[in-house]
């Protein structure tokens, strides 16, 4: 869900976030991300 600058991705396993996390960075976007507020 895009909320203002932030985007949020939930999901059941932690292993989805991650791999969330892994296909934004590999993308070439041209803008930095911050990743923050992890829950387990």
């Amino acid at each position: 869900a895009i909320q203002g600058e932030e985007v949020r991705v939930t999901g059941k396993k932690r292993d989805d976030l991650q791999e969330a996390m892994q296909v934004v960075r590999s993308a070439d976007l041209g803008q930095p991300f911050q990743f923050k507020n992890f829950r387990d």
